[in-house]
């Protein structure tokens, strides 16, 4: 996902909670800005939502005031009742960039860097090597609002599968023979140590004798990411299966799961079939926003937001990744 990039103001509308604020439209996402700043068309640098801003000059404004030496984190927001998600800046701030093509990557340019969560020193382990993506891609998916081709092109499948996504840390397990090999996390392989985390919780997996894939879900629980849900126990809840360069669909993961693994899925939130729902909606990413914006998880709290696939879990046309995106519940904090 581009970090910032150069973009133009699709739709503004006054707020209607505010007179000396507008909303405006930016690819397919929604931010508050202050009035008669910009107008329909405007050329201006879009920043989305866990970025980290470099501490210069343009970015004086967004500085925690009690904490100046506190990294900026672009985060979704509510300004007068309205959500706001990234940041519009007017290309003139930049003058380097009033030339560039719309859709340009200047994220490297204006030193923005990517929010990434820490792996807490519990979980962290020891490392082995970097992640092994020769093998299988990293589970790092695109938003939605900042890719609307790619929104189109899953939207137009004709059936999608809409899971919930969960907030833990990303756990990627390959198994050669019925054996496993190698557990990794967003980014490293880790050591099979007796005090790995990673490691023991794939060892609580029921690896069919002689099965060759790459299992990859979320481990969540007591001392991952705040434990958001509650749990007592540390558990894997998988979002995708390879095996023989092919995904499992959702019904064949959470078969396999149950039956075979006898571990948990991330739950299903909905089904769609193209003619007969997405065709219907006016703005389908808006409702699928709202939809992300709902997202509960069993103890009521709110959850991260959704995956959207097709139902058959195809390969991705820029990753190896099943094709998808997703969209953050605007309500969710971390």
């Amino acid at each position: 996902m581009k970090l910032a990039s150069v973009e133009n103001i699709k739709n503004l509308e006054k707020h209607p909670n505010a007179d000396l604020l507008d909303i405006a439209e930016v690819l397919g996402w929604q931010t508050v800005v202050k009035k008669d700043i910009h107008k329909i068309g405007d050329k201006v640098i879009f920043i989305p939502i866990d970025t980290i801003l470099p501490k210069t000059s343009w970015s004086e404004d967004f500085t925690d005031k009690e904490n100046p030496n506190k990294p900026i984190r672009i985060k979704n927001i509510k300004l007068r009742g309205h959500y706001s998600s990234g940041i519009i800046l007017p290309i003139k701030l930049f003058p380097e960039f009033i030339n560039y093509e719309v859709g340009t990557d200047v994220g490297d340019m204006l030193g923005i860097q990517k929010y990434i969560k820490e792996i807490p020193a519990n979980l962290s382990g020891e490392s082995s090597g970097d992640f092994p993506t020769s093998i299988i891609s990293k589970t790092d998916e695109d938003n939605g609002l900042s890719n609307l081709e790619l929104v189109e092109k899953v939207l137009s499948h004709n059936f999608i599968t809409i899971t919930q996504k969960y907030d833990g840390s990303s756990i990627t397990i390959i198994v050669e023979n019925g054996e496993i090999v190698n557990v990794c996390s967003r980014n490293l392989s880790k050591k099979d140590t007796e005090n790995s985390t990673f490691w023991n919780a794939a060892k609580k997996l029921y690896i069919p004798s002689g099965w060759t894939g790459c299992i990859q879900g979320e481990l969540c629980g007591n001392g991952i990411q705040s434990n958001r849900m509650g749990l007592e126990n540390i558990e894997i809840y998988v979002f995708q299966i390879m095996c023989e360069y092919q995904y499992f669909s959702y019904e064949k993961m959470k078969e396999f799961c149950e039956n075979e693994l006898k571990c948990k899925v991330v739950p299903l939130v909905l089904t769609l079939e193209n003619e007969a729902n997405v065709k219907m909606w006016t703005n389908p990413l808006k409702k699928l926003q709202e939809l992300a914006d709902k997202q509960l998880y069993p103890n009521k709290k709110q959850a991260e937001g959704i995956v959207v696939r097709p139902s058959n879990y195809p390969r991705g046309y820029s990753s190896r990744r099943p094709l998808g995106f997703k969209l953050i519940n605007r309500n969710y904090k971390d």
